[in-house]
């Protein structure tokens, strides 16, 4: 019988530390070395589990918290955590990638596809800036499992260190990795170590976009946005008439605003009734209504959003069926590291950063007012205000990824 183990004996620290930043201003990534060429399109079944994925984390973290503001990156977590079920064994291993959406995918094929992830971060195309990386921090009395340093440098990328857990430089190191990962957007993502914590495992994710067409700052104008407490904010709604991707169904309107060349997109979908609609999302009903839209002409008013969030993910997580990695008396995590002490996850932490505002590409924006200079009069075209809660998620549509998702209930 597995011997007994106290609350924070031997545990893993897994960290998933992200920001998307929207028209941020700031240089370019250093890659990391021979990153894997871009793929056409990710696998269908990996497609197909992260959004599984990313709704199900979603609908879990929105029920702790439903009154709140929520950003978070499901394909980060993702990521981050098939890394650790690398090391995992057994029923750990299966429920690990059960709750992660892989269903009946193997962790082989699994590592092949977030290398694919990978390499689709590495090459995100003109004016998009979009970076992913990993970092393994292991107590250096303990060797990595050499099966599991071979995947995690060769399928994802990661960085190894050797550190000592419990003093305060180890913390500074970790967060200063996570700092310069993420331009500085996220300065502290653990306030600490532990003596008998063994292995931290890190995903950083960067994101940067220029809007296709920008939005001009002189026609941004405050505007009430509606809470969901029946209350109002005065918020600054940026505004332009353009063509976007456009839905308009019974109770909800849609809207998808590209980055760059078009493969990355924002999409907003905003419901005549909240109550509900999260908690009745699936897979297929958001590809459905992404599916759905049309390139239409419209008069847009967008909320300019700027939001810092932080999620402890244990209890999501469990209950997407990944109870037994956090359980010290069940877990094994013997594929980790060279010890005798039995692993298990203590904390799965995120921190993310989104702004949302008008800067874009100047050039195509000139150009594209003027080719459509000559359209219906302003007052026939369909108008999306987007002033009341709604969902956001940030896309790759030629890869079929969803790398962000939010709920925006009041960005005042």
């Amino acid at each position: 019988m597995r011997r007994a183990r106290t609350r924070r004996s031997r545990f893993i620290l897994v960290a998933a530390a992200l920001l998307a930043g929207s028209l941020l201003p700031g240089c370019g990534t250093a890659g990391l070395a021979a990153p894997p060429p871009r793929p056409d399109a990710l696998s269908p079944a990996l497609a197909e589990a992260a959004d599984r994925f990313a709704i199900g984390l979603l609908q879990a973290v929105h029920e702790e918290r439903p009154d709140q503001n929520l950003f978070l990156s499901p394909v980060s977590a993702q990521a981050v955590l098939s890394l650790t079920a690398n090391g995992a064994r057994g029923e750990t291993q299966r429920e690990m990638l059960a709750a992660l959406g892989y269903g009946d995918m193997d962790i082989g094929a699994v590592n092949e596809a977030m290398r694919d992830v990978w390499g689709l971060t590495a090459h995100p195309g003109d004016k998009v800036e979009l970076a992913t990386a990993h970092s393994i921090w292991y107590h250096a009395q303990f060797e990595l499992v050499p099966a599991f340093r071979q995947v995690a440098a060769e399928q994802y990328g990661a960085e190894l260190f050797g550190t000592v857990f419990g003093r305060p430089e180890a913390a500074r190191e970790i967060n200063r990795w996570v700092a310069r990962r993420t331009r500085d957007r996220i300065p502290g993502l653990i306030d600490r170590t532990f003596p008998d914590q063994r292995m931290v495992l890190v995903n950083a994710l960067y994101f940067r976009g220029e809007w296709q067409e920008p939005f001009d700052p002189g026609a941004t104008k405050p505007g009430p946005f509606h809470r969901m407490d029946g209350g109002t904010a005065q918020v600054p709604f940026m505004h332009r008439t353009g063509t976007f991707g456009y839905l308009a169904e019974e109770g909800l309107v849609g809207v998808r605003l590209p980055y760059g060349k078009g493969d990355l997109a924002l999409y907003a979908f905003m419901p005549e009734e909240w109550d509900g609609f999260v908690e009745g999302l699936t897979p297929e009903r958001l590809r459905g209504w992404m599916d759905a839209m049309a390139e239409t002409r419209i008069r847009l008013a967008f909320p300019k959003v700027r939001l810092e969030d932080r999620h402890e993910l244990k209890d999501p997580l469990t209950a997407l069926g990944m109870g037994r990695a956090f359980d010290p008396d069940r877990a094994d995590f013997s594929g980790l590291l060279v010890t005798p002490e039995p692993l298990y996850i203590d904390q799965v932490i995120q921190k993310t950063f989104l702004e949302i505002h008008e800067e874009g590409t100047e050039a195509a924006a000139a150009t594209a007012v003027t080719m459509r200079a000559g359209s219906a009069p302003p007052s026939a075209l369909p108008e999306v205000v987007l002033d009341r809660p709604f969902l956001l998620a940030i896309r790759d549509d030629r890869a079929g990824l969803t790398l962000f998702m939010g709920l925006i209930l009041d960005p005042s």
